[in-house]
């Protein structure tokens, strides 16, 4: 991989979450033809490559050798050329990565690359490789091998299966950038991600890898803490594949929904897919007031809940490091029981207020909704904080 003359200012970089079940594989698609593979799925997935034009893989790249990550590697290293191949050095004891083993040492033409820091390119496409965590000092997911994207204006996160402790590693460092392309970490989980990260990243577009799974994924808390920090989300498990096409001047292009043609086929894009173009230099979707604020319910009373109103509440957390004015914001149940705050409310930073069912008198920190009747469902309802302006802040379900 070495850099290439500089194409013209409108050649395109193609991303493509593709659509392998409850598993990642990222497909990066360099405007000269040069072509990377950040994870494999589970299961062979050459016949997915073959339908976008791939018949050869530059970079190769185990995010951490999980079997949804890497089950689909041993046929790509049997099938197509490929020139590099990167991991995180930390060994696996499963058949699965054995297995990957194996199919490396029979492979001495592919060159083998530790996810040190570092960049390389894929033509005029840059992909720089983050510090991890030491060898040994967490498990798989928060060692998974973080690269960001960078293509002119636009950036792209992509995070393996890292967890709080990275992100929260990767923050610290620094070395975060704002990105306008996410790919969730850890299929959407509630431990896939951190406000603080949120704060920094300020994603314009997410895109989640998952299929059909135990565990939940994605979960509500990750869904709504994307579409509070102001992102689109998309989900491979209900859009298909994903395309993110950018040009350098930072306008892109998302195909989803339907079969997306090889590179240099007469329509170049997506084959009966939805395309959703955003011009350069638009800012996406409407940033929140504040990201990251968070909101908990005790909709459960003691005793009768419609007798005891105020032993019902909602917690409204401000996670941040600057207080917030939140004079004229509202919060509302499903139902559109609406409390609004006071001209003069303020949320401080690392503190939290108390917003009752019932009556009392405010005092700054807790306040009161006046019903006389309980409001908060206990077999589940949506709390949403929207600010002045009537924009969404944050949803939660329960």
């Amino acid at each position: 991989m070495q850099p290439a003359q500089r194409g013209a200012a409108d050649s395109v970089l193609r991303i493509t979450f593709l659509d392998v079940g409850q598993g990642d594989a990222v497909l990066i698609q360099a405007p000269d033809g040069q072509v990377a593979l950040v994870d494999a799925g589970r299961s062979d997935m050459i016949s997915i490559l073959h339908g976008f034009g791939v018949s050869r893989i530059d970079l190769l790249v185990a995010t951490h050798p999980h079997a949804d990550h890497i089950g689909g590697m041993v046929g790509v290293i049997e099938t197509l050329p490929v020139r590099f191949y990167m991991d995180n050095g930390e060994p696996h004891t499963t058949a699965t990565y054995r297995r990957l083993l194996a199919a490396l040492d029979a492979r001495p033409d592919i060159t083998y690359l530790e996810a040190t820091p570092r960049t390389l390119t894929l033509g005029e496409v840059e992909i720089e490789v983050l510090p991890l965590l030491p060898s040994g000092s967490t498990e798989h997911n928060d060692r998974s091998v973080a690269l960001i994207v960078r293509h002119g204006r636009f950036t792209a996160f992509l995070s393996g299966d890292s967890e709080v402790r990275q992100l929260t590693h990767l923050v610290e460092l620094g070395v975060v950038p704002e990105a306008t392309l996410l790919k969730a970490p850890h299929h959407g989980s509630d431990n896939g991600f951190t406000w603080e990260f949120l704060n920094v990243a300020r994603p314009r577009v997410v895109v989640i890898s998952v299929g059909r799974n135990p565990y939940g994924h994605p979960r509500p808390s990750a869904l709504n803490a994307y579409e509070a920090a102001g992102a689109t989300v998309f989900r491979t498990d209900r859009d298909g594949h994903v395309s993110v096409e950018s040009r350098e001047s930072g306008q892109y292009e998302i195909a989803y929904g339907g079969r997306v043609a090889p590179r240099g086929s007469a329509d170049g894009g997506a084959q009966g897919a939805r395309r959703d173009p955003v011009p350069a230099g638009a800012p996406g979707p409407a940033a929140p007031a504040a990201v990251g604020i968070q909101i908990r319910v005790h909709a459960d009373a003691p005793g009768n809940d419609h007798q005891n109103p105020n032993g019902e509440y909602a917690v409204i957390e401000n996670l941040e490091s600057e207080d917030r004015a939140i004079g004229g914001w509202t919060l509302c149940d499903r139902a559109n029981h609406c409390f609004t705050f006071p001209p003069d409310a303020l949320l401080a930073a690392g503190g939290r207020l108390v917003v009752h069912t019932g009556s009392g008198q405010a005092d700054g920190t807790r306040y009161y909704m006046g019903r006389r009747q309980a409001v908060w469902n206990n077999n589940g309802d949506t709390a949403t904080l929207y600010d002045s302006g009537g924009a969404t802040v944050v949803v939660f379900n329960y």
